[in-house]
């Protein structure tokens, strides 16, 4: 009778804990190192849902009980842990908390045009007014995702500079390299890394000719040192597409594709969102 007794209470608890994680959902923990991405899975109870993440809203996409997203970390991390926390009607119905690991980044120097670095005033009102323009355009994501397969690398050739990499600049300036070069000759075609739609096709200073494509909820994907583009702005495009020309354009030093990916504003590994779009996208 005791172990009937007990048997029940058992099976109870676990009817009970279950109810509780179908209702309020649970918490999960991920790993993340800075310029990364991860890709989330939670449950959202209703559309008033939303997804925070270091106090700042995140966009994701709804498909029936579940949320999906990106979460990214900056290459300026402070290295501090952090949680997501899914909101429903004031509530915390799911947490997912991220742990932050050292990366190790590497280092180049490079010769490039002198006026490339040291910029007359013409050229820095020039780069001014462009980035107003950039920051509208990655300010103005389609909330949906516009790609249905996992995003894949532009070129198959040598990759000649990883994301991340710091460099000095003709012995004088520093910065980070927050893109991926492939090695490439002018007028080599490069493809679209996956679906989505054309928000900028032209000329800027530091990159070229350039082409952006919004793939939806805040992930853009950057195309630079073109020597031709062959896409206009509003257009759509698919997976493969060709968008243009390798070239030697904007600040080089020499001939190659520059393939930078930008999620929630943040310049991220490439790579790392190729993997990571694999854990839900299929080819």
């Amino acid at each position: 009778m005791h172990f009937i007794l007990l048997f029940a209470l058992t099976i109870f608890s676990v009817a009970c804990a279950q109810t509780k994680t179908e209702l309020t959902g649970f918490s999960s923990s991920l790993e993340i190192s800075p310029g990364e991405v991860r890709w989330v899975e939670f449950p959202v109870s209703d559309n008033d849902s939303k997804l925070t993440c270091r106090n700042a809203e995140v966009k994701f996409v709804k498909k029936g009980s579940r949320g999906f997203a990106f979460v990214m970390e900056s290459y300026f991390s402070d290295m501090s842990p952090f949680k997501c926390l899914v909101m429903s009607r004031n509530k915390v119905v799911h947490e997912v908390s991220f742990s932050v690991k050292e990366r190790e980044y590497l280092a180049e120097k490079l010769k490039v045009d002198s006026k490339k670095i040291k910029l007359s005033p013409k050229d820095e009102k020039r780069v001014q007014e462009e980035q107003v323009i950039l920051n509208k355009i990655y300010a103005s994501s389609i909330s949906e995702f516009l790609f249905t397969e996992a995003f894949f690398q532009p070129l198959k050739s040598v990759v000649t500079s990883v994301y991340g990499t710091r460099r000095v600049y003709n012995k004088l300036k520093k910065g980070q390299h927050l893109g991926i070069d492939y090695r490439a000759a002018i007028g080599d075609k490069v493809p679209a890394s996956n679906a989505g739609k054309i928000v900028f096709s032209g000329d800027l200073f530091y990159t070229g000719w350039t082409v952006i494509i919004d793939h939806g909820v805040d992930i853009f994907t950057v195309y630079g040192h073109l020597s031709k583009t062959m896409v206009s702005e509003g257009d759509i495009v698919k997976r493969g597409d060709i968008i243009g020309l390798s070239g030697n354009t904007g600040r080089t030093s020499g001939p190659h594709l520059h393939w930078g990916t930008k999620v929630q504003g943040q310049y991220v590994d490439g790579f790392v969102l190729i993997n990571e779009s694999k854990k839900y996208f299929k080819n």
